[in-house]
């Protein structure tokens, strides 16, 4: 089964999903019907009960949360909507009442983590790697109504009393530009031209030289409000997916979330809107604003780093050309600016 990671996203896809199958019968479900959504970090399915009734099923990457991290997850999704005005899909236990099964399929690795949540309607506002595609008034209605869900979530996490046990990562300078970062070594990507990892490793010096300026990552934040994660309904926008929830720092939260509008256009305005929709529920950390350049630089990093620490998930591979292309862009610019 060490061929797994070699095969097609296809056939991993289909084996994982043999696999969610049959956690399914920790909930009880084992004649629901599972179709694919999305493999990116986790391979996420869609499941319909017999009745009708539509869930989600989460099976983890491999050795990538604990299953203490993910109960924590849970806890605070849980709190979020029950305290914090910010509807979240719910964790639905097994038969047995745990939050996280454990599941093993023939031709995958290992045992895999799983977890199943309630279903959200609505339609993502776009993706990661293509933004949004919408005018300057929707755009500016969109990131306030953002920034103000970002504002919730973080006034929540600062009032919030936690869980004896609870476990969420860090994004700091380590996990983003450190010697072993969580998405991936980016300089290790073999397509790379000399002088362009040469660019980026000085571009990464520099941003862990100003990164300690913003002082310690002690707020919890949703870590991805990216399009992907953002559900427009009837109900207004719904939040989903808090995978990479954990402790950072305010403006992490907003270069997360507008990074796309730096692919499809309106990162300004939606700074702008982001900012106004936040300042109506808390003040944010003016401080940190003088930062969000050296921050746009470790997220690129982060992400370029992704495709490199995630080889198996081909859909990623044809766009490394391009982000290297824009990565490198931004690193000259952050550089001249920086002296």
């Amino acid at each position: 089964m060490s061929d797994f990671p070699n095969l097609s996203e296809e056939e991993q896809v289909t084996r994982l999903g043999r696999l969610a199958e049959r956690a399914l019968a920790a909930w009880g479900l084992e004649e629901a019907a599972v179709t694919p959504i999305k493999y990116r970090e986790n391979a996420v399915f869609r499941i319909e009960a017999p009745d009708g009734t539509l869930q989600v099923m989460r099976v983890h990457r491999a050795d990538f949360r604990s299953d203490a991290a993910i109960r924590s997850e849970a806890a605070w999704m849980r709190a979020l909507a029950r305290e914090g005005g910010v509807p979240t899909p719910a964790f639905l236990p097994t038969r047995s009442g745990a939050l996280v099964a454990s599941a093993a399929a023939h031709g995958v690795p290992g045992a895999r983590q799983c977890d199943l949540l309630s279903w959200v309607e609505g339609s993502p506002l776009g993706t990661l790697e293509q933004g949004v595609d919408l005018g300057d008034a929707a755009l500016r209605r969109t990131y306030r109504s953002v920034g103000e869900i970002a504002g919730r979530i973080h006034a929540h996490a600062d009032a919030w009393t936690r869980p004896s046990e609870f476990v969420r990562p860090a994004w700091d300078a380590a996990t983003l530009v450190g010697d072993d970062p969580a998405f991936g070594r980016f300089w290790e990507i073999s397509s790379l031209a000399d002088d362009e990892r040469e660019l980026l490793i000085r571009a990464r010096s520099r941003v862990r030289e100003r990164l300690p300026e913003l002082g310690p990552t002690d707020l919890l934040i949703h870590g991805d409000l990216i399009p992907d994660n953002l559900l427009a309904s009837s109900q207004g926008i719904r939040v989903i997916d808090f995978d990479d929830c954990g402790w950072s720092w305010a403006s992490f939260e907003l270069v997360t979330s507008l990074f796309p509008l730096l692919i499809s256009g309106g990162f300004d305005t939606g700074s702008r809107a982001f900012l106004e929709g936040y300042g109506s529920v808390r003040p944010f950390p003016e401080a940190e604003l003088m930062l969000v350049p050296t921050l746009v630089m470790a997220r690129m990093l982060s992400y370029l780093g992704w495709p490199q620490g995630r080889p198996e998930i081909a859909s990623q591979q044809p766009l490394v050309p391009f982000l290297i292309k824009v990565v490198c862009e931004r690193a000259e610019l952050y550089l001249s600016n920086e002296g």
